[in-house]
């Protein structure tokens, strides 16, 4: 079962399995999971059940077997995780194919990186006892901002603000999570989180910085540039984030671009992609600099996001790496559209 599929889902469990897996990449993704599973174990009676923590890598791993199977001293149940399990699973399999087929006193939860569906321990296990906590898909997540915005926040966030926060993120689970809190508490009593409230609050200061990047950029002086994304790397800005905000900006250079190059006057083109005032003046600029090259954006940007979500390359490399490609040219290609006054 998916994650997105299993946290859509509010109901108590029908059935409640003794073994669990959450398999995948996204840490904050299976954080998630595991307190919407507590809930639906539970139907909101937390207490009544005993919660216990290990890592896959303890010298105590015999305890998680003991306690798991053992019934809980004053009623209720007990429910043991193991995070970063892979080790736990290797060590433990033969143990867990039998765990798998019986009930136990307790629930147990492996958390693991990877999960192979060929072997007797995933073919003992029920289908919706595995969820699987990959790298969600970007309508997935505007669902899924929707939905956390209302449970979490009571407030509505409509499509188009949930999609451009996900732009901004660059698709990181954590970053929307922190973000949402942020816009609840700045829209105060509203109840609608509107496109308009995440470009004030989100976009602004995000887009703002990037800016500093790309005007460096285009003084050819990449040197600074880089002293910018150095600073907000330090500062814990998430390497998706940053390059969520400058993907919002570098396609907005492409859109105009391609609009422009295809005889639309820069005005009409302006307003066919949403530019607000503050981002005219800088986005045509741009065009300019990049003449033809602007064209070559999604795919570098298209790159830059795979590296970051699949590659063992270190983040600040890859983000060096889009900033050496995006180094503006001094004198655009003859007969570009350039910007105007």
């Amino acid at each position: 079962m998916e994650a997105w599929t299993f946290l859509a889902e509010t109901q108590p469990l029908r059935t409640v399995r003794s073994l669990y897996v959450l398999a995948g990449p996204e840490r904050f993704l299976k954080r998630l999971v595991l307190e919407h599973l507590l809930r639906r174990l539970t139907s909101g009676q937390e207490q009544d059940w005993l919660r216990s923590i290990y890592t896959g890598e303890s010298e105590r791993l015999a305890e998680v077997l003991s306690e798991v199977q053992t019934p809980a001293m004053w009623g209720g149940r007990r429910l043991v995780v193991v995070d970063d399990a892979d080790p736990f699973i290797s060590r433990y399999r033969e143990t867990l194919e039998k765990l798998a087929g019986r009930p136990l006193a307790g629930v147990l939860v492996l958390l693991v990186e990877k999960w192979a569906s060929n072997t007797r321990l995933a073919k003992a296990l029920p289908g919706d006892a595995v969820i699987t906590c990959d790298t969600p898909k970007p309508r997935q997540l505007i669902t899924w901002c929707q939905n956390r915005a209302h449970r979490q926040h009571g407030k509505k966030i409509t499509p188009d603000g949930a999609q451009l926060l996900v732009e901004l993120t660059g698709g990181e689970v954590g970053v929307l999570e922190q973000e949402l809190h942020k816009l609840a508490s700045y829209v105060g009593e509203n109840d609608v989180i509107t496109v308009e409230d995440v470009d004030r609050l989100v976009a602004r200061n995000r887009v703002q910085t990037v800016w500093q990047i790309l005007e460096a950029l285009g003084r050819g002086d990449a040197a600074q540039a880089l002293v910018i994304l150095e600073r907000l790397l330090e500062q814990g800005e998430e390497p998706l984030a940053i390059l969520g905000a400058l993907s919002w900006q570098l396609r907005k250079v492409a859109q105009l671009a391609r609009l422009v190059a295809c005889g639309m006057s820069e005005h009409q083109a302006a307003l066919r992609i949403g530019l607000s005032a503050w981002q005219r003046e800088r986005t045509l600029a741009l065009v300019g600099q990049f003449g033809q090259r602007a064209l070559q954006l999604y795919d570098w940007l298209l790159h830059a996001d795979i590296q970051l979500k699949t590659s063992a390359t270190s983040p600040r490399l890859v983000l060096e790496t889009l900033l050496v490609r995006l180094l503006l040219r001094e004198n655009p290609v003859q007969g570009w559209p350039t910007a105007r006054s």
